[in-house]
């Protein structure tokens, strides 16, 4: 009787020995899952940071192409002001010499009233 109660123990070992070992196999298969969507992850998100400072960038680039078309909107606005005036300085020197003059007169006023208070 001792064998049979020895056997049966001994074949409740082996059945436990191979429920650990398969517990093994799958605990080192969910390691490597892991492993495997931790780098997945880790992928993803360089792609998304790649593509975001891509799109950054292009934004950027975008701003500083309308930036400078408005800039040069302004230089040509500031270079017609200027050459009207030079128009109407030639037209009328006396006019404009009158109206210089009389803005230094104004200035100069405005500027001695500020020092006498």
């Amino acid at each position: 009787m001792a064998t049979s109660k020895e056997e049966a123990l001994q074949q409740e070992n082996r059945q436990l020995q191979d429920e650990v070992a398969a517990l093994k196999e799958d605990m080192a298969r969910l390691r490597d899952d892991i492993a495997a969507l931790t780098r997945a992850l880790g992928e993803a998100a360089g792609s998304y940071k790649q593509s975001a400072q891509e799109e950054l960038l292009r934004r950027a680039r975008e701003a500083q192409a309308r930036a400078a078309e408005q800039l040069d909107k302004a230089q040509a606005a500031g270079q017609k002001v200027i050459e009207d005036m030079e128009v109407k300085i030639v037209e009328r020197p006396f006019m404009s010499l009158l109206t210089a003059a009389s803005l230094g007169f104004v200035l100069a006023k405005l500027l001695d009233l500020g020092g006498r208070r």
